[in-house]
């Protein structure tokens, strides 16, 4: 997007602020924005951790997935995700056992839920950005610069990755901030700003809240690189350990092996269609194979979980990519395009497991450290199969979904037309006039 098109917009805006004050409308200032509330990607809100101790204080303390959130983007003065974390009130003795705490237990009917005498939830919700999403402070500074005010007119929104949606407190927290924001901002609607599997979470909410309130609140939802779907090359973690303090442990997976929100959601074949996703030597896997990938890998617990939070199973979710229905309110989606981007493994003839693995932190038959990657076009982090799933159900894709040529999965946040679009269509958005991406 060139900088002369991004201006042509903020003239359009203008003038339409100034048209509909000359037909006697109440007045908007040109200078205003919408209330706009940012929900970010995978592992990168904080969460604040609670563990019954019997006998003594509950131990207490906040946590940053270290893989997800750079040592730079740490709150000062931590310069490690660690340190964070006894800055907070971790003792040091303790350091392994958080990923034991923050492990869910997988029931045998594939249900989640936290050890015993553990809870999280994020550290606040919408009082305080950059505690609540220190990753994506150079996005909210750069929104500041367009007239966005931080906690008070620009919102994150946080939640607990660890769940699939609807399985945490998002919907019912987002609803409560979007209520205020929209008290505060003087009646005007919220705009809902997403990244990444954050985006999935908005859209549940957007899908299961009241329909009526979502129109009355909410008048565009802008996703920046937004997961819409399961997450393919996601599914290798199952097979591997879990995270690691050292940020840049190759060997360790992303996040817990545990952990239902990106894991068990299932591959829905109309994103991925019949492409090979996973190789196990002359064995393929594709969409639709995604079970027998857990099991054969020795996560059958995953697997099972999968049969209750699979995407495919949730009526919210086949509205839109079964049913084609739009939401109740504008979408608009951007993407980075034209770079190699993994969706699966090619690994070498190993044995299939046939014994169940008990817990699906088991490492399996394919835990091997360097299978080939398989490569689709997309934006270095998902697919253009996943980027562009809102195609299905959104109102017009002409219009509405723009691909970005370079543009990685994290540098999307930074990307300054990426950007322009979500503050230029938010201003639009607040005149009841969403603009095109495209």
């Amino acid at each position: 997007m060139r900088l002369a098109q991004l201006f042509r917009w903020s003239l359009i805006g203008l003038g339409a602020v100034l048209l509909l004050n000359a037909c006697g409308q109440p007045k908007t200032d040109a200078n205003e924005v919408p209330p706009l509330v940012f929900v970010p990607g995978l592992g990168m809100s904080a969460l604040h951790v609670e563990v019954d101790t019997p006998g003594s204080p509950p131990t207490e303390f906040n946590f940053l997935l270290p893989s997800m959130n750079p040592p730079e983007m740490l709150p000062s003065p931590a310069t490690s995700a660690r340190q964070y974390a006894t800055l907070s009130g971790l003792p040091p003795s303790q350091f392994d056992s958080v990923h034991y705490w923050l492990g869910l237990d997988i029931s045998p009917q594939g249900s989640a839920s936290n050890r015993p005498g553990v809870s999280l939830a994020p550290v606040s919700f919408g009082k305080d950005f950059a505690a609540e999403c220190p990753r994506y402070m150079p996005l909210a500074q750069d929104l500041e610069t367009q007239g966005w005010v931080l906690n008070n007119t620009l919102y994150c929104a946080p939640f607990d990755y660890r769940y699939a949606p609807g399985g945490n407190t998002f919907a019912s927290d987002f609803k409560g901030l979007v209520d205020q924001a929209v008290r505060d901002g003087g009646g005007n609607k919220v705009v809902v700003a997403c990244h990444s599997q954050g985006c999935l979470m908005a859209y549940h909410a957007i899908r299961t809240l009241d329909q009526g309130w979502v129109k009355s609140h909410i008048s565009l939802l802008f996703g920046l690189a937004g997961q819409f779907s399961g997450c393919s090359d996601c599914l290798r973690w199952a097979f591997q350990d879990g995270w690691s303090w050292n940020p840049n442990d190759e060997l360790a997976a992303t996040i817990d092996p545990t952990w239902v929100g990106e894991l068990a959601l299932g591959l829905q074949t109309e994103t991925y269609g019949q492409n090979i996703l996973y190789r196990n030597g002359s064995s393929e896997y594709r969409a639709h194979d995604a079970q027998d990938l857990l099991n054969d890998g020795g996560a059958a617990a995953m697997a099972q979980a999968t049969s209750i939070y699979s995407l495919s199973q949730q009526s919210w979710f086949q509205r839109g990519q079964i049913g084609s229905a739009p939401l109740a309110v504008p979408s608009r989606f951007v993407f980075g395009t034209g770079l190699a981007t993994t969706v699966g493994y090619d690994f070498s003839t190993v044995p299939v497991d046939g014994q169940a693995c008990p817990a699906p932190s088991c490492s399996g038959s394919f835990s091997q450290s360097d299978p080939t990657a398989i490569q689709a076009d997309g934006d270095a982090g998902d697919s253009n199969w996943m980027n562009s799933a809102p195609s299905v159900w959104t109102t017009d894709p002409a219009c509405d979904l723009r691909g970005l040529a370079g543009v990685t999965h994290m540098g999307i946040i930074a990307d300054e037309d990426a950007i322009g679009l979500l503050a230029s269509g938010a201003r639009a958005a607040l005149l009841g006039e969403p603009l095109c991406v495209s």
